[in-house]
Formats: structure tokens, C-alpha cells, sequence
């Protein structure tokens, strides 16, 4: 009887991985509808048709299991019982970046110059007084469209420091005006490359010719995949206890003596923006993890970052 139920339980998981490797099948079929619904009707209808189809069922282990991850994290933290799906907040993810970068929804883009000419208002005016900008936004919704947020503002030119997936995914859309105002610079590239662009970079920004972008909520379970170095992390509280942020927001302000924008997006019927006062560079060590814990308490339905094992509490 016990080994009849060994093989019932196989059978099933056998099922549902099934399922899933069919689902992942027709992804580029699904992806090709989106695109042709996203390129004719408001997104926000199509994102609505496919969260009442949204089946996390069908859907991979790994990402089944992230979501488990992503809502045991969230109740540790913030006590939701009720957090929003994390299968879906990647699904909706995915369908922002299509309807985007691929299928140039008009209602979305309007969306995202209005992001951008809020953010404007913020980041000009520093500019103008002399000051150089280093735009700061979190993992918010959709990481390439709050880059593309980012990259709207003055001087209409930014690079952002990402990963060869991300730098990938965007370079391979089909071509639009936003790729001219935004330069990649890979954290997977060889170190000697790397530096060169960053240094490049960094002498433009200094001359107040472009803005550079860089993520501050990277978790450091990434960040100790990607890079040995200690100085990399930033010990802090976050959430009354003690934690690591990755610390290339606080070098790279203080490299360039510049202001730090910190900005979030968020989703409530469309796409908005939050923005935090300017930070000096000398105080941003200090403001960092206030301002990345606030932001994931304010927008815990959009942070995409919940399914990160450690978080921030890594134990080295």
C-alpha cells in the first residue's frame, strides 16, 4: 500500500511537469498573441484577460517553488497572509515588458513618458545647479520599464548597469527611439570591459551629458555569486535586524560626488511613480536601507525580489 502510494505521488508530479513542459511549448506562440494584442488594444484589458487565465498549476516547479519562497519571505517580514500571487507578478512582469519593448503599447508608453516627466522635475533642476544625477530605481513591476523611465529624463541620455540577460532582452526588441537614449553596461562582462564603460560613463555623467542607473535593492545572495569582494556589502538593519545591501550605489555616488534619485514604480491601474527626496552622496550610506524598506513595505505587491532565498539576511 505504501509503495502503491509512492507511485500515485510520482505519477502525479510526473503529470503536473508535464504539463508544465507543455506550457513552456507554446510560450513563444503565447508570446506572439500577447504581442499582437498588446500592439492593438490597451494593455491593461489584455493583462486583465490573462490574469482570470493565469493557472499557477501549469506552470514550471522552479517557479512554483519560488512563489512559495517569495510568500514565506513576505510573511516573515510583513505578516501578509494574503500576498499577491508571486507566479503572476512574474507573469505581469513579462507581458509590461512585451507590451513595452516589443509591442510599443501606446497606452503604456504614454504611461511611462508621464513617469518619466514627473521624474524629470526632479532630476533637471540638478542638473542645471551642477550637480551630477545617479538615478537609483528599485525592483519594482518591471525592472526594464523602470529603466526606460529612467532613461526619459534629462539629458536624455543614461547607462544602465545590468545584467547580460536583461542587457540581452532589451537589445534584440525590435527598434524604437528609447534605444537611443540607453547604453548597457553588463555586469558579466569581461572586468577590463566593464571598467571601461563605466569609467566612460562616469566622465559623461560628471559632465552632466548623461544619467547612469543602478538598482540599490540587489539582494547579496546575487551579489555573492557575482562578486567576492567584501567592500561589495554594506552591513545595515533592515526590518530590525541585522542585514547586508549591496554597496555599489554608496561607491558609485561618492566616486562622482553626485545625487542620488531614488524611485519606485508601482501598479494601480497603470503604471505610476514614487520618488524619494534627492540624496547627497556622503548621506547615502546612512538613508540607503530606510528607503529600501520602505519601499518594500509600500509596494510589497510589486517587489520582484521576494523569492530571494536569504533576502538580505544572509549568513556568511
Amino acid at each position: 500500500m505504501r509503495l502503491l502510494s509512492v507511485r500515485v505521488y510520482l505519477a502525479w508530479k510526473n503529470a503536473l511537469d508535464g504539463m508544465a513542459r507543455f506550457t513552456l511549448a507554446i510560450t513563444g506562440l503565447g508570446d506572439r498573441l500577447s504581442c499582437f494584442m498588446l500592439r492593438h488594444t490597451d494593455y491593461r484589458l489584455w493583462l486583465g484577460v490573462r490574469r482570470r487565465l493565469h493557472c499557477r498549476w501549469l506552470l514550471p516547479r522552479g517557479l512554483r517553488n519560488r512563489s512559495a519562497v517569495a510568500a514565506a519571505n513576505r510573511y516573515s517580514l510583513l505578516g501578509s497572509c494574503n500576498p499577491q500571487d508571486f507566479t503572476w507578478l512574474m507573469q505581469r512582469r513579462r507581458l509590461l515588458d512585451l507590451a513595452a519593448v516589443y509591442a510599443h503599447n501606446a497606452q503604456l508608453l504614454s504611461q511611462l513618458v508621464r513617469c518619466s516627466a514627473q521624474l524629470n522635475r526632479v532630476v533637471e533642476p540638478l542638473h542645471r545647479a551642477g550637480e551630477p544625477v545617479l538615478l537609483a530605481p528599485m525592483h519594482t513591476v518591471s525592472d526594464v520599464l523602470a529603466t526606460l523611465v529612467g532613461a526619459g529624463v534629462y539629458p536624455g541620455r543614461a547607462t544602465v548597469i545590468v545584467s547580460g540577460d536583461a542587457q540581452e532582452y532589451v537589445r534584440q526588441a525590435p527598434a524604437h527611439q528609447w534605444q537611443q537614449h540607453l547604453d548597457y553596461c553588463s555586469i558579466h562582462d569581461d572586468r577590463r570591459l566593464i571598467a571601461g564603460k563605466l569609467a566612460q560613463a562616469m566622465v559623461e555623467a560628471a559632465d552632466h551629458g548623461r544619467n547612469i542607473i543602478l538598482f540599490p535593492d540587489i539582494t547579496p545572495d546575487y551579489t555573492l555569486n557575482s562578486n567576492k569582494d567584501p567592500s561589495a556589502k554594506q552591513a545595515c538593519r533592515l526590518f530590525n535586524r541585522p542585514a547586508q545591501l549591496h554597496s555599489g550605489i554608496v561607491r558609485l555616488s561618492r566616486a562622482l560626488r553626485a545625487q542620488v534619485v531614488f524611485y519606485s514604480l508601482y501598479y494601480d491601474h497603470g503604471v505610476h511613480i514614487h520618488i524619494d527626496e534627492p540624496v547627497a552622496a556622503e548621506n547615502v550610506s546612512q538613508v540607503l536601507p530606510g528607503i529600501v524598506e520602505r519601499a518594500m513595505v509600500r509596494h510589497a505587491d510589486d517587489w520582484l525580489l521576494w523569492h530571494s532565498h536569504s533576502l538580505f539576511f544572509i549568513n556568511e
